[in-house]
């Protein structure tokens, strides 16, 4: 019993061949240029993977010299900047500045940051506030007070004054907070642009 005969088929274009071919004469060229074009694409792939786990590498060791206070900096800023979107309808917590105001707008802290470990990334503690009030009058807070009971209510602005108890925050928490505020800000930000 023979067994018959299974045409192979051209690896360029699909079609049945002659028994003993391999590739379609006609084809060759263009199966040539079809394999060099994938050879490219997949170096260029290796290429890009490489460059991106170097760009993680470099990331991974440059966050290993970052000090404590560096890390706990990075966090504020977050906070800071998720508290001036959450205010962007409102003027500045201190004074009459309005919210069209073209100046520099800060986070500005109703406990300062350096004293009060407990709240400094707390958004109840962080609001919308001028450069001139945060900069210049040290956040005016007889100002501020009024404005922040107003806001978020009397029984959070005493919860926000008696926290008094000393904390310290590790490295692996702040970097944990970090990536979790930052991953919140980056959605928030997304949604603005969304919407406008």
């Amino acid at each position: 019993m023979s067994i018959p005969f299974n045409p192979q088929r051209c690896p360029h274009c699909k079609k049945k061949m002659d028994a003993g071919l391999r590739i379609h004469p006609a084809c060759i060229d263009d199966y040539a240029q079809a394999q060099a074009a994938k050879s490219a694409r997949a170096q260029a792939k290796r290429a890009l993977m490489a460059a991106k786990v170097d760009k993680a590498l470099t990331l991974a060791k440059r966050e290993s010299f970052k000090t404590p206070s560096m890390h706990e900096s990075e966090c504020r800023t977050i906070v800071q900047k998720i508290a001036r979107i959450r205010d962007r309808d409102d003027g500045c917590i201190s004074c009459h500045m309005p919210a069209n105001y073209s100046g520099l707008w800060h986070g500005s802290h109703f406990r300062p940051a350096g004293n009060n470990a407990a709240v400094q990334f707390h958004l109840w503690n962080i609001h919308k506030s001028c450069a001139q009030c945060n900069l210049f009058k040290g956040g005016n807070l007889s100002a501020y007070r009024p404005r922040l009971v107003e806001k978020i209510g009397l029984d959070r602005v005493e919860w926000l004054e008696s926290q008094n108890q000393a904390v310290k925050t590790n490295v692996d928490y702040l970097i944990r907070f970090k990536a979790v505020m930052g991953k919140r800000l980056r959605r928030i930000e997304k949604q603005l642009r969304e919407t406008a």
